[in-house]
């Protein structure tokens, strides 16, 4: 009878753990960060227009103003996140994630000025990656 309950017990903490068991696919994007664009441009500019996608996912255009933020979630296997921003006569391709460079970090943060894009995984030190072109 005992034998039978150590069995049972046995049996129950072997489902437990296969049931509860995740794919290690579904840990990773789990951790993948957040992306947020931040639109930090002089007062009463005209709005920025944003666009976003990776090779497999494609988040279309977005326009926000002064303030304003653009977020999305990275998701997949997808490496890079490419974006392209549009402003008055400025326009600038960059890359909005990047496996190697931003997978372990919580967000990766742009902020969107007069003389460029400013990334930061904390919000508090930025560093120029990409200036603002015109034709």
């Amino acid at each position: 009878m005992a034998a039978d309950w150590i069995h049972f017990l046995l049996f129950f903490n072997f489902a437990l753990c296969v049931l509860s068991a995740r794919p290690v696919e579904e840990e990773a994007e789990q951790i993948l960060p957040t992306v947020q664009i931040i639109n930090s441009l002089p007062p009463h500019s005209p709005p920025l227009s944003v666009s976003c996608s990776s090779k497999n996912i494609k988040l279309g255009a977005r326009s926000f103003s002064v303030g304003e933020t653009y977020e999305f979630k990275v998701k997949g296997k997808d490496d890079v996140y490419s974006c392209a921003a549009q402003w008055q006569r400025y326009f600038e391709s960059w890359q909005g994630f990047e496996r190697p460079r931003d997978e372990n970090h919580g967000a990766v943060y742009w902020l969107v000025k007069k003389e460029g894009f400013y990334r930061s995984w904390d919000k508090a030190s930025w560093v120029l990656e990409d200036p603002w072109e015109t034709e």
